[in-house]
């Protein structure tokens, strides 16, 4: 098997396994309120089948973007963290502070430990500008057009630029807009299909989560050259 498809498979399976919690959290994370959100709610079995699917689908892209690396623990994170928010996204149009952080911070402190363990330190520093550049120019978006999306969208973008940095500014570039293209191609499926209106609400997160994960995934972003 080769390097990527090995980073899948674990993965993958690391997510499953963790599916019925993070279903659990899909239910206590969006109470603001509730101090012990990190043991979670009681899931259905029907709660915990879709968290599942949604786990393994990220956990295979991530780690296949990382395959069987240094990277793998830091790109784990990422799917595990995401997962709750994909779907706490979709049903209440919310990215919570709490899961935010936590993919924040521990990604940056596994990102940090791959470069130790490769001895190269510069794709760490391009992954810290790429979270900084994502973060400032989607702000900018968010304060000149308010209505655009939401602010919880600007840290998660932070995030996954501090991801797509690492690999190169082509795949910051390509990812998060190919996050924004899919959120275009699904809002206009659901616009012809009579689904949803022009003034119906769109959750913008997991389509950046999806976009960037997708690139990174394939390689999809293609070198930026200079003549």
């Amino acid at each position: 098997m080769s390097s990527g498809a090995v980073g899948a498979v674990v993965a993958a399976a690391s997510c499953l396994g963790a599916s019925p919690y993070l279903a659990r959290l899909t239910l206590s994370v969006p109470e603001s309120e509730d101090s012990t959100w990190w043991r979670g709610r009681r899931a259905s079995s029907r709660r915990v089948l879709i968290t599942a699917a949604v786990a393994v689908a990220l956990g295979a892209v991530a780690g296949k973007a990382s395959g069987w690396s240094a990277l793998l623990p830091a790109f784990v994170l990422l799917a595990l963290t995401t997962t709750p928010l994909t779907i706490i996204d979709f049903e209440h149009h919310r990215l919570p502070n709490r899961l935010v952080v936590v993919a924040a911070s521990g990604g940056a402190v596994l990102l940090c430990l791959a470069a130790v363990v490769r001895h190269d330190w510069h794709p760490l520093l391009r992954a810290a500008e790429g979270a900084a550049a994502v973060f400032a120019v989607l702000f900018l978006i968010v304060f000149v057009a308010p209505r655009s999306f939401g602010f919880g969208d600007v840290k998660l973008g932070g995030v996954l630029g501090g991801f797509l940095g690492w690999y190169g500014w082509s795949y910051v570039y390509y990812g998060i807009f190919g996050g924004f293209l899919l959120g275009a191609v699904v809002a206009v499926a659901l616009l012809a299909s009579g689904r949803a209106g022009l003034k119906t609400a769109m959750a913008l997160g997991p389509m950046l989560i999806a976009g960037s994960l997708i690139v990174l995934a394939f390689g999809l972003a293609p070198s930026f050259t200079t003549n």
